[in-house]
């Protein structure tokens, strides 16, 4: 189908507009829910956490009534570059702003039941995060989901939401949910994660260097005199997710290896207390000569070991 739709440029950052219903429903309603929670509190809230769920509402606002939903229909690194943006921005900003937190003080442990269940601790884990991003890459940005979205727009209002929601589960491991995983496995965590460095580039990758269209859109997108060729237009989508998807990975790197140095810490804390336990029974005061055992050997945990 054409369309008069201007090019896009710089200007259009600002002017380009096209409200989506739903999303505008949800922002109004997590800004009213967020406020009489903050008035609710009978403490004071950082006012840094209110101001990055605000932040992280505008730019949700933005993200789906503004020039990447103008241009959605017609551009498919556009489309590329909006479900990024849902995916692994704008939930990072309205995470910052703590609202699980939020809703556990003021509602309370049940409000919250799902963090704490076996499928919240899966997502905590921050392994699950950077596997996630190629699952769904397939799933958004090859196949028939992007045809079907830009053809039956209340679809593509609900899929935003839903993505954005994906989104802040990916996050759970940066907003203080708890592990108490051992060293030796947030080491092996932290080794897989950097092989899912790589893994995480390969969606971006097949965009970039396929030799024909790999999805739908083309098929139903809007064409205007502007419009890039479709090979084109996939190959700017490709470089877009080849470039997020690698940035993305790094905090979650980062976050596995501060785990890593704190389980590290937190067990040999632990097996300083076993031994110093172990001293005392034999009475041996802090200022007498004795050596101790190898550590190894008096641990329980590698007691058992090495007695299998």
């Amino acid at each position: 189908m054409v369309s008069a739709l201007p090019s896009p440029t710089l200007a259009s950052l600002l002017t380009a507009w096209a409200p989506q219903p739903i999303a505008i429903v949800v922002v109004v309603g997590a800004a009213a829910w967020y406020l009489s929670a903050v008035r609710r509190l009978p403490e004071a809230w950082p006012r840094w956490h209110s101001a990055a769920f605000a932040i992280g509402l505008l730019l949700l606002g933005w993200t789906t009534n503004g020039v990447l939903e103008r241009y959605v229909d017609s551009l498919f690194w556009v489309w590329t570059t909006q479900y990024l943006a849902l995916l692994l921005v704008v939930p990072v900003v309205i995470m910052a702003g703590q609202p699980i937190e939020l809703a556990r003080r003021v509602h309370g442990e049940r409000s919250i039941r799902f963090v704490s269940s076996g499928l919240g601790r899966v997502f905590a884990n921050p392994l699950v995060g950077p596997a996630l991003i190629p699952v769904l890459s397939a799933v958004l940005f090859f196949g028939p989901l992007p045809g079907w979205a830009i053809t039956t727009r209340p679809l593509a209002w609900v899929l935003e939401i839903v993505v954005v929601a994906l989104g802040a589960l990916i996050v759970l491991p940066l907003v203080g949910v708890s592990n108490q995983a051992g060293s030796l496995a947030v080491a092996l965590a932290l080794v897989i994660g950097v092989f899912e460095l790589l893994l995480d580039a390969v969606p971006g990758i097949v965009l970039r260097l396929s030799t024909h269209p790999v999805t739908t859109f083309f098929d139903h997108r809007a064409v205007h005199s502007w419009s890039p060729t479709a090979l084109h237009d996939q190959q700017l989508a490709g470089a877009t997710l080849w470039v997020v998807a690698e940035l993305i990975d790094l905090p979650f790197l980062l976050l596995i290896f501060r785990r890593w140095v704190r389980a590290d810490a937190r067990d040999a804390q632990e097996i300083d207390t076993v031994l110093d336990a172990e001293r005392f029974a034999r009475g041996v005061g802090d200022d007498e000569l004795a050596p101790d055992a190898p550590w190894w050997l008096t641990d329980p945990a590698m007691r058992q070991r090495f007695e299998r």
